[in-house]
């Protein structure tokens, strides 16, 4: 006898729709989690996703290359998810009932991506994808899977513009503000949506070896493709608010701030970066290039060791990274990057330079977005 506490469906359409809610929270952990569910994984996705040994958890977090391969069976062979419900067990899956990406694969997709404006105002990237219960046939439910996994909230406080030796210094405020910056930089696979859904296909980069690495966008072309998603190329003060911990953390009104070198110490004096700048001997570790990627440090991309107090990746080192800059326009470029010796004195937060927006082949230069979300 059932329990009086949850009532039988009484056809199988509501059979089907409490299968599919129940199925929920597991749907959205493949989908924002990707490969942590997987500790031991070992993809066998030729046409999707690479296993690639220097690319961190964060790459395949709402990863539509990583859904659709998860669901034609690279991840697990069985890649049904079992719902118990009422004593009996379900298998809900994905359909691939998509349109393919011939650039990509000729197969179907289980996925489609799409641009969704909300209340006129707010633009969202969302993965439309179609589930189906193998018990019950004849019943579909789509849903729309939003990319939750790409950037982080700067918290609402007054923050500090400029560098600690640097004669600019600005003090501003995100009070009664909303601002989400990306964690990583944009990456070619992102960019490659960007171009199937704006009619840019000739120009998809189809090596999926390079689908993790920063995108290497002239500025106007970064600056379309933030805008095209409603968001703009970042701002060095929000680089610095994102880097620069704060001293009294909870009080935001106070502006008894510093300015860190780091983001991880105050004084670069007692971090590796500054003791290589005073010992001609000095070696690199693994540890030291886990907090910041300077020359002779191996390639990662989409680690998260380099995180910031408030989770944005790369502040420093890695690549030099394009800013939009409204209190210095000349000193758009974070030119910190593994392409500079950890002696460097570019290597501390808020030190800049100037880039003219031309990608070049000794200069690669990554970029992220921000959002402001007005309600």
């Amino acid at each position: 006898m059932y329990s009086s506490a949850i009532e039988m469906p009484k056809t199988d359409e509501e059979l089907f729709s409490r299968i599919i809610q129940n199925s929920l929270p597991m749907i959205t952990k493949i989908w924002e989690e990707g490969i942590q569910n997987f500790p031991e994984l070992s993809l066998n996705c030729p046409n999707e996703v690479n296993s690639i040994t220097n690319v961190g958890e964060g790459y395949f977090q709402c990863q539509p290359h990583f859904w659709q391969c998860y669901w034609e069976g690279g991840v697990k062979r069985d890649s049904s998810l079992t719902i118990k419900y009422l004593d009996k067990k379900y298998h809900v899956k994905a359909s691939p009932v998509f349109e393919p990406i011939t650039e990509f694969s000729n197969s179907k997709r289980f996925y489609k991506r799409e641009k969704i404006i909300s209340e006129g105002i707010k633009i969202k990237s969302a993965l439309i994808v179609e589930l189906v219960v193998e018990e019950i046939p004849g019943f579909s439910q789509r849903l729309a899977l939003f990319d939750t996994c790409r950037d982080v909230y700067l918290p609402q406080r007054v923050y500090l513009y400029g560098n600690k030796s640097g004669q600019k210094k600005e003090t501003w405020n995100n009070l009664h503000r909303k601002i989400f910056i990306d964690k990583f930089y944009v990456s070619n696979q992102q960019v490659n949506e960007w171009r199937i859904l704006s009619s840019q296909r000739d120009k998809i980069i189809l090596d999926k070896n390079l689908w993790h690495r920063p995108a290497l966008l002239n500025l106007d072309e970064q600056i379309k493709y933030c805008s095209f998603w409603g968001k703009r190329v970042l701002e060095a003060k929000l680089l610095d608010a994102a880097s620069m911990t704060p001293t009294e953390i909870n009080n935001p009104s106070s502006e008894a701030t510093l300015r860190p070198q780091t983001f991880w110490q105050r004084d670069i004096g007692k971090t590796f970066l500054g003791t290589a700048r005073i010992n001609p001997d000095f070696e690199l570790t693994p540890l030291d290039c886990q907090l910041v990627e300077v020359k002779g440090c191996e390639e990662q991309f989409f680690k998260s060791d380099s995180a910031s107090w408030m989770g944005v990746n790369y502040s420093l080192g890695f690549y030099p990274e394009s800013l939009m800059n409204m209190f210095e326009p000349d000193q758009n470029l974070k030119l910190s990057s593994k392409f500079l010796p950890p002696s460097s004195e570019f290597h501390e937060i808020g030190k800049r330079t100037y880039w003219d927006g031309y990608q070049k082949e000794q200069l690669p230069v990554a970029f992220r977005c921000y959002e402001e979300v007005v309600e």
